[in-house]
């Protein structure tokens, strides 16, 4: 009998160095949250060569790792099966030489906490994921940093059952993924919220809402907060949402081909994508976040919307392409805020909605436009703008014309049939030298192939005895008396 109670406390001795019986680490919290007290596992305090460590209870203590620095091997996960609550704050560091899992199993419910400049979190496996089948939350705050495995995958929202929520906030606090890349929502769903400073950084294509029946979401908001990588789908296969809000800004530029560094919205068949700078759809305008896009926004084979609902005045000097595909569809709507895409003519064929408080301009290609607000061709040169479509002008609605010297003066050529219902036409004289020739004449404005239905009711400019309205079939033109025309000899 005594020999057999030597072998037992042998074994335990054993374990207590490499693990329980299941060859686990596990935390159970008896004596405090402190990490390093050996008598808060079972299994003994984790290593870099310790697989298989389990936090996953919270009673009756979390965990915290407090200043300084602690290690695991390989599959670590907050949690596991159950609730598990990870904090690492006052520069305190975890490396997990391996995979680190929040909210591993179905039924596991994990939180880690990351708090305070030094403080961090690495992993080097990317098979790690926030929220794989159960849920998962992590918050990097206040200048906490959660570096990734630099290469490879991570998923916010990795099964069907998994849902993830990450938020980056606060000056200093950043999420890495290196040359890595992220999925929020692979096949279950996964949010993301970069505020207040906060940046994350990827390398390769991250996608929003993966995979088909997922769902992700990103608020990207506050002066100093960042999200920038190369290419970026917005609604992949399933739906995903993206909101750039109060100065903060997208970022997705490099060197190499354009194509490489896009915002693609609605990327595959069936998927639905909507990006949104400024309030949410539908309501109340807010300050707007910025975008700076090397190769623009494509709306590609599923369902786009981009909607501009903000109070500021936005210069966009990047395209925008598509829908491509027999089946994809593409809408812009303007709603509040002026926003001119001066930069490089766009090659978009989808629909275009100015609500009455938005000011929308740009060259290039459009397809239908109804306009309740302002439209504003070829912004800031004077050159064609096309519509592959129908025109729709509201009754209080605005169609802006520049006249540059040359004299050039903006085109607006519709393919479709125009309908006119009021509103007017605000014609600006560009500064430069017109030279002292006569400019007297008529210059056409607004074409279209399937002919005009109705008239503007006013012309509005800064010498309204200079230019008149002439509505004549499918063209409306502005006549120029050049006798009138004192501006150009004062510029």
């Amino acid at each position: 009998m005594r020999k057999t109670v030597l072998v037992v406390m042998a074994t335990a001795g054993l374990l207590g160095a490499s693990g329980n019986a299941f060859g686990q680490h596990l935390w159970i919290g008896n004596e405090s949250e402190d990490w390093f007290d050996s008598d808060n596992w079972d299994g003994g305090v984790p290593n870099s060569g310790t697989s298989q460590v389990r936090i996953n209870t919270t009673n009756p203590n979390p965990t915290l790792i407090d200043g300084n620095a602690a290690e695991t091997g390989n599959s670590f996960s907050v949690g596991h099966n159950a609730s598990g609550e990870l904090s690492i704050v006052n520069g305190g560091s975890l490396h997990t030489h391996g995979s680190g899992v929040v909210g591993s199993q179905a039924g596991g419910d994990g939180s880690v906490i990351i708090r305070g400049a030094g403080s961090s979190w690495e992993v080097d496996s990317s098979n790690s994921a926030i929220g794989n089948s159960g849920a998962g939350e992590l918050e990097i705050l206040d200048g906490g940093q959660w570096i990734g495995p630099g290469s490879g995958t991570i998923s916010i929202g990795w099964q069907a059952s998994g849902s993830g929520s990450v938020v980056v906030s606060g000056t200093g606090s950043s999420m890495d993924f290196g040359g890595g890349n992220f999925w929020l929502g692979h096949v279950g769903s996964g949010q993301m919220t970069i505020s207040d400073g906060g940046q994350v950084l990827f390398g390769t294509t991250s996608t929003v809402a993966q995979a088909a029946n997922s769902h992700g979401e990103v608020l990207l908001t506050g002066a100093g907060s960042l999200l920038s990588g190369t290419r970026l789908h917005v609604g992949n296969s399933s739906s995903g949402h993206l909101r750039l809000v109060d100065g903060a800004m997208l970022h997705l530029t490099g060197s190499g081909s354009p194509a490489n560094y896009r915002l693609v919205i609605g990327a595959n068949p069936g998927s639905e994508g909507e990006v949104v700078v400024g309030g949410p759809a539908g309501e109340s305008p807010e300050a707007p976040g910025q975008m700076d896009l090397f190769g623009g926004v494509l709306f590609n084979g599923g369902a786009g919307t981009l909607v501009f609902n903000h109070t500021g005045s936005l210069d966009m000097p990047f395209p925008i392409e598509g829908p491509v595909g027999t089946n994809a569809s593409g809408l812009i709507r303007a709603e509040n805020g002026a926003t001119l895409f001066s930069g490089q003519p766009v090659n978009y064929s989808g629909s275009l909605l100015i609500e009455e408080a938005g000011v929308f301009g740009a060259s290039g290609q459009l397809g239908d436009v109804t306009n309740e607000g302002t439209l504003v061709a070829s912004p800031g040169q004077s050159a064609a703008l096309s519509i592959g479509g129908d025109y729709v002008h509201g009754e209080n609605a605005v169609l802006a014309i520049e006249l540059a010297p040359g004299p050039v003066v903006d085109l607006v050529e519709v393919s479709g049939a125009v309908t006119i219902e009021g509103g007017s036409v605000a014609f600006t004289v560009l500064p430069g030298n017109y030279g002292r020739e006569p400019l007297d004449g008529l210059y056409p404005i607004l074409t279209a192939a399937e002919g005009i239905v109705g008239e503007f009711d006013q012309i509005v400019t800064s010498n309204p005895n200079a230019y008149v309205l002439v509505h004549d079939g499918d063209t409306v033109y502005v006549q120029v008396n050049d006798r009138m025309f004192h501006d150009r000899y004062e510029q």
